[in-house]
């Protein structure tokens, strides 16, 4: 086990991704890194949701917070979906918290032993934690567990961010690019990081200890905002760079 695995492993003690609520959209019992996770989550969220035509994998779903949102949505709910990931600590918060839902499974599986192809394939914030000795195969995998035909929906965090110690490397647009050289880049977003003016006050307001401003249509409107504006970034400003590509058929 290498040591940025151990790291977030040992985070796994408690399913913290959870803390943040997007079915409710509540912020009052969440961490300052909350809104930042909820801002872009929900963009994934939406990009599958776009794109989604057939059964869905999310490649290192960890403990499952996106699909276990994501296929509550009413017209997800016609799909199957499974969620992969080496580690089996995430793996049983993830089971634990889809009790509920039928349509979606998660398993602790190595993606080189996985084998089943997927019209649409999830990787959110996962390739960052790959190895640098085996990343080529890594997305290789990826690559091969695609349908011909199908979307990737990739998220990363950017260059623009510190090293995170859990982290082998952070990423530009050109050098995610560059893992897919054969597939069509259909969307490229890049959202903003979290030290700009619109963000700190938002942030304060919904994510303080000292005033609760809950109120849902107040809180609606604050949301989005907050998510029209993180997600129109650029190359130079962003903290997350999330990608759209086709495979070839």
């Amino acid at each position: 086990m290498n040591e940025q695995f151990a790291i977030q492993s040992a985070q796994y003690q408690f399913p913290y991704h959870y803390l943040v609520d997007i079915q409710q959209q509540e912020f009052s019992k969440n961490l300052g890194w909350g809104l930042d996770y909820y801002t872009y989550m929900k963009k994934a969220m939406q990009l599958v949701k776009k794109y989604a035509q057939d059964d869905i994998l999310d490649i290192g779903c960890g403990d499952g917070f996106l699909l276990n949102n994501l296929m509550r949505e009413p017209e997800m709910q016609r799909f199957q979906a499974v969620g992969i990931d080496i580690d089996e600590k995430p793996i049983k918060f993830a089971q634990a918290f889809a009790t509920d839902l039928p349509n979606t499974t998660f398993l602790c599986e190595d993606i080189f032993q996985y084998e089943r192809q997927f019209q649409l394939i999830s990787c959110v914030e996962t390739l960052e934690h790959i190895p640098d000795d085996i990343i080529s195969a890594f997305v290789k995998r990826i690559a091969e567990l695609l349908l011909p035909g199908g979307t990737l929906v990739v998220s990363v965090p950017s260059v623009n961010t510190p090293l995170n110690k859990k982290h082998f490397r952070h990423y530009d647009g050109p050098l995610l690019k560059s893992y897919f050289p054969d597939f069509e880049a259909l969307e490229e977003h890049f959202i903003s990081k979290k030290n700009t003016r619109l963000y700190k006050g938002i942030q304060f307001l919904l994510c303080n200890r000292h005033l609760n401003l809950n109120f849902s249509p107040f809180r609606d409107v604050l949301l989005g905002i907050h998510q029209n504006s993180m997600t129109d970034g650029t190359p130079n400003n962003c903290g997350h760079v999330m990608m759209v590509f086709k495979k070839s058929v």
